[in-house]
């Protein structure tokens, strides 16, 4: 099945993670309003690792490259999610608004699975095709949608995080079958020192609830902010999940 939202897309890739998540997943009436002007471009490879119990394998590695691009003449920020390794390569494609990462084209491929959509105002239009056929979408995406993980993980960079920060979205959802917008909270609950194959960073930990379809912990840099880990629940495996650490940055 094509299931392509920010997070749940990301089970594919995997989605959100559980260590410690607050019980309460219902999102506060108010939208994020990411700040893009102090956003600066790079790219940002990890290693994804499938952890259960006291087992762990590599699978593979996840790039996501934040670039100034321009769209239909107009200036752009590009959110490119690539992923390689053992049954997960694909690649994910966002040009959003410079100023308020607002989406405005979205191509995502997985295998024999294609979605296109294009975002004019609170709406978006577009199609999926997988093996068993075609379908057109046209579905509402009001402000403070999540429509990618690399936008997720873009958005996480721009947010205004602090001791007991919150906030809520909506995260857009789109399968073969159907789509949906999942209310999603967003909350700091700690800080970390985390070391990942790049380094030693100081981190806030932000849990992330798209609704009872996913749940994970991103560790955000306080400093020059960036994604340096994720742990992202896979319920299809039991339990498992799917760890994200950065291994390279470069910009």
């Amino acid at each position: 099945m094509l299931v392509l939202h920010a997070l749940l897309a990301l089970a594919l890739s995997a989605t959100a993670s559980r260590a410690q998540l607050p019980a309460d997943t219902v999102a506060p009436p108010h939208r994020i309003r990411p700040t893009a002007a102090t956003l600066r471009p790079g790219q940002f490879v990890y290693q994804m690792t499938l952890e259960r119990d006291v087992s762990s394998l590599v699978i593979g590695t996840r790039t996501v490259t934040v670039a100034q691009s321009s769209y239909a003449g107009s200036p752009a920020w590009l959110m490119v999610e690539s992923r390689a390794g053992q049954g997960v390569d694909a690649v994910d494609s966002l040009y959003a608004t410079m100023d308020s990462l607002r989406p405005i084209h979205w191509g995502s491929v997985q295998g024999p699975s294609r979605l296109a959509a294009e975002f004019r105002g609170d709406s978006a239009f577009g199609a999926t095709a997988v093996p068993g056929g075609r379908r057109s979408v046209i579905t509402a995406v009001p402000a403070g949608t999540l429509v990618s993980s690399a936008m997720l993980e873009t958005v996480l960079r721009g947010l205004p995080l602090s001791v007991a920060w919150e906030d809520s979205a909506l995260t857009l959802s789109i399968t073969p079958a159907s789509n949906a917008l999942v209310p999603t909270r967003l909350s700091v609950i700690g800080e970390d020192r985390v070391r990942v194959p790049a380094g030693m960073f100081e981190c806030w930990v932000v849990a992330v609830h798209a609704g009872d379809q996913g749940r994970g912990l991103y560790w955000v840099t306080k400093s020059d902010p960036i994604v340096v880990r994720s742990a992202l629940d896979v319920p299809t495996l039991g339990g498992a999940q799917l760890v994200s650490a950065l291994t390279r940055i470069s910009r």
